[in-house]
This record gives structure tokens, C-alpha cells and sequence, in this order.
């Protein structure tokens, strides 16, 4: 009965880059989260979307630009491979106590390679990935890409984290597009190939999910929450991305963007 409620709230909504977009009443979803979701089917040329408004607005993407920051450090040779591994420094990065104690965060104390940096969300790998790029090309880079506002001003290391860059659920859509159909000017097909296969989540008989989660805290006792990706079925490949308010770390916990994510692509019948 839910799913045919859910349905009959679908209705034709705007162009969005030209295109027809579909909006869905996903609100019993996010409960009192704000909160945004949009999906493109690669085969319709055709959006599902929730909360236009939202999904036009921007924020930090956080851990999600570790996807683009992962095709950066490949594509200038900063990094060679997936396995590329970068040493753990103690002096840098000292062990904390919360973070022994969780996961991912008890796995970033130790050399990682970039395969298991980007499994385990290594905010410290990321930032000397950064650093060794440089800011002359970390810029050239990520203007190349189009990436949200492109404005890497608040720091090398940090711009990512609740800093200068901000980009949109739409653009987020825009970018994965271009990276998924290997449509990214002055990036070869081998590196993207390579960060499509970090971003592999689950297997099943049904799906292939592949995505990024991120998080911050950008501002007073408010925390973002992103996840995004594709999933590819038999009836074709699908982008989404989404995001959504919450008011602390905790609110994210037991994957709650993952597992929003699935409920909301099993509503949709994307995946079963």
C-alpha cells in the first residue's frame, strides 16, 4: 500500500539541464531530516527527484570529493595505481582514543593504499594525496572537472572539509555522469576506470552499487550526511546522489545514507 501511496505522489516537475525531471514525496523517508535525493537513469535521459530547491543548493561535499581527489592524484602520477600505497606518520596524525574505538576510524592508523584509504574514508591519506598535487594543479584540476563552485581557497589540505568548495546534489549528478560515460576532458580511461572500481560497495544478483559516503560537521550542532554513486542493474545504470541534514554524527550511524539510499531505490523499483 506504501508503494502505491508513494507513487501516486510522482508528478512531472521542471527541466533540469534541459532535461524532464520527475519529482517523489520521499518526506516519510527523511522524517524531520532536511534533506535531499535525485536519481538519473542513464537509459531515459530522465530525473526522479526530492526536494528540488535542496537539490539545486550547495554544500560541502566532505568525503565525497575523495572520489574526484582519487582521480586527481592518478591522473597528474602522484599516485600510480590503486595499490599505491602512502606510509602512516604518528607525528602528523597521532592515535586518538574515539577514533581507535570506531570504525572506519580505528583502520587509518596504519600505511594504506589507496584502495583501502577510500574504503576506510582516511581523511589523512587524502590531505598528503593533496599536498603532493599541489595547489597549482589541485586548481587547474578541478576547474577541468567543472566540480561544484571549483573554489579550492581555503586551504590545500582542507578545502574539501567544510571549506571553500561546495557543490549541489544536481552537480554532484552532473560530475558522476561525465565520470561514469568516461566524459571527463584531459582524464584517461584507465584512471577512470580505476576510481569506478575503488567506488564498488556491494555485489548481489540484483546490483552493483558503487558510491562515496561523506560527513561534517559545517555548522553549530548541525552535521551534513552525502551519499553518492551509481547502481547498475539489468535494466540499465542509474546516478544518485543525496544528501540530508542531521543534527549530529550520531544521526549517521549503522549507515543510515546507505541504507536511506536502498530503501529509497527499492521504492523506485531499481532494485528489488
Amino acid at each position: 500500500m506504501k508503494r502505491i501511496l508513494i507513487f501516486s505522489l510522482i508528478f512531472l516537475s521542471f527541466d533540469l539541464f534541459g532535461q524532464k525531471t520527475d519529482t517523489i514525496n520521499l518526506k516519510s523517508y527523511f522524517g524531520d531530516f532536511v534533506g535531499g535525493f535525485s536519481v538519473y537513469d542513464l537509459k531515459t535521459d530522465k530525473y526522479i527527484q526530492y526536494n528540488s530547491a535542496h537539490c539545486r543548493s550547495r554544500f560541502s561535499p566532505c568525503s565525497t570529493f575523495k572520489i574526484p581527489n582519487s582521480l586527481i592524484g592518478l591522473e597528474t602520477g602522484v599516485i600510480s595505481d590503486t595499490g599505491f600505497i602512502i606510509k602512516y606518520d604518528s607525528l602528523l596524525h597521532p592515535k586518538d582514543s574515539f577514533h581507535l574505538a570506531n570504525e572506519p576510524f580505528k583502520y587509518w592508523y596504519q600505511d594504506l593504499s589507496l584502495k583501502k584509504a577510500f574504503k576506510y574514508s582516511c581523511v589523512w591519506y587524502y590531505q598528503e594525496l593533496a599536498r603532493r598535487v599541489g595547489q597549482e594543479r589541485m586548481k587547474k584540476m578541478v576547474n577541468e572537472l567543472g566540480y561544484g563552485n571549483k573554489d579550492i581557497s581555503s586551504g590545500l589540505d582542507t578545502f574539501w572539509l567544510c571549506g571553500s568548495i561546495q557543490i549541489s546534489i544536481n552537480e554532484q549528478i552532473a560530475f558522476l555522469k561525465k565520470l561514469y560515460q568516461h566524459n571527463l576532458k584531459g582524464f584517461s580511461d584507465k584512471n577512470i576506470d580505476a576510481v569506478k572500481s575503488i567506488m564498488l560497495y556491494e555485489t548481489t544478483t540484483d546490483y552493483k552499487l558503487y558510491g562515496k559516503t561523506g560527513g561534517g560537521e559545517c555548522w553549530e550542532n548541525k552535521v551534513i550526511g552525502w551519499y553518492v554513486g551509481f547502481i547498475e542493474t539489468d535494466s540499465g545504470t542509474k546516478i544518485f546522489a543525496m544528501n540530508v541534514i542531521v543534527n549530529n554524527f550520531g544521526d549517521l550511524k549503522n549507515n543510515f545514507r546507505i541504507e536511506l539510499t536502498k530503501k529509497i531505490l527499492k521504492e523506485l523499483k531499481i532494485i528489488k
